[in-house]
């Protein structure tokens, strides 16, 4: 009898412990993959930017891989730019860039030039490597009609740039806004994404790779 209940209490504890390490490797699993990532230093795709590349799990949202997640929260063109080189080290076949939406403070941004400016270094530096930028529209806010506005203005020079240079450009916004700009069911906070937004969002970018398969 004794020994029943201690192989009874053997098999919850056990049973405890599978279910705990299943929740944590779930809820890990990304960090996991990019340290796994970053000891081989081996990446086919690099998703590159501010805090919108930084929430995605881009291993589980992204059909092929591996996907190294290198995005920072809070930071312009200018300091992204001086980050670009970073990928190189990984020898990626695509670097995806979203960034720019940091420039803009307070419904204004006092360079789009420069921000084109910083997108055409980080083409040329990765270019001159072997590696394919592939450029992203920024998203928009939801009710943001100031900031809404002069990321269209950047986003216009963005594609006229894309055109001249024959580069790649994805427009992922256009699957998540309404006429109140980013779509309120797709946000956590008027800005970043939820797990709904991603989905467009890696949509988007799946739909590019499998065009881009031989």
């Amino acid at each position: 009898m004794k020994n029943r209940i201690l192989f009874r209490i053997s098999i919850t504890v056990n049973v405890i412990f599978i279910i705990l390490l299943m929740v944590v490797l779930s809820r890990y699993s990304e960090v996991l993959y990019q340290k796994r990532i970053q000891w081989n230093q081996s990446a086919r795709i690099v998703m590159f930017g501010d805090s919108h590349t930084a929430g995605g799990k881009w291993n589980s949202l992204l059909d092929t891989g591996p996907v190294l997640r290198m995005g920072w929260g809070g930071f312009s063109s200018d300091q992204l730019k001086n980050m670009i080189p970073r990928c190189i080290d990984y020898n990626p076949e695509f670097v995806f860039i979203l960034c720019g939406g940091n420039d803009i403070v307070g419904g204004k941004c006092y360079s789009i030039g420069r921000i084109i400016d910083n997108y055409r270094f980080m083409a040329d530096t990765l270019r001159s490597h072997g590696i394919t930028p592939v450029f992203q529209k920024l998203l928009y806010l939801h009710n943001g009609k100031e900031y809404n506005s002069v990321v269209d203005s950047i986003n216009t020079m963005l594609t006229d740039f894309c055109i001249r240079e024959k580069l790649d450009l994805i427009d992922a916004g256009r699957l998540m806004n309404d006429n109140t700009g980013l779509r309120a069911d797709l946000t956590i906070d008027d800005c970043h994404l939820n797990q709904n937004g991603y989905k467009l969002w890696s949509d988007a970018v799946n739909r590019f790779l499998k065009e881009k398969q031989p």
